[in-house]
């Protein structure tokens, strides 16, 4: 009976890692960022139950993740694949901040309501018209 080699016996097939450069690393990363970008924005314009710490996790890691890929490949001129990508996860977070800075400024109103209603309620006028010179 012949000696075979040991990864003939196995059952298991023999997997070998195959290293990614630092360019595919950051496209990775790249589209790991969109991809939590893109998912918070859905989330906010469908109005679903969000999770912002988890979506703040996620970007935060990603941010993470950029930042490691992008110092591996140096410096020297982008490729159009690498241009296409980031273009396409700036005009990603371009509606990100919009969206955010939108549900910012509703929050805001909100509190100032919420705020100028709980003043009216327990004021007795004694300050009143004070306030309102102020803010004129």
């Amino acid at each position: 009976m012949e000696n075979l080699p040991a990864e003939s016996t196995s059952s298991q097939p023999r997997v070998t890692a195959i290293p990614i450069s630092g360019r595919e690393a950051l496209y990775v990363a790249i589209e790991r960022a969109n991809s939590a970008v893109v998912a918070e924005t859905q989330a906010l314009r469908n109005r679903a139950g969000v999770d912002l710490r988890d979506f703040e996790r996620r970007k935060s890691q990603a941010l993470l993740d950029l930042t490691r890929a992008g110092s591996t490949i140096g410096e020297g001129p982008a490729d159009a694949a690498l241009v296409e990508r980031l273009g396409v996860l700036r005009g990603s977070l371009e509606d990100n901040m919009k969206l955010l800075s939108t549900h910012l400024r509703a929050v805001r109103e909100i509190s100032e309501l919420i705020s100028r209603a709980l003043i009216e309620a327990e004021s007795d006028g004694t300050y009143t018209s004070q306030l309102g010179r102020g803010q004129a």
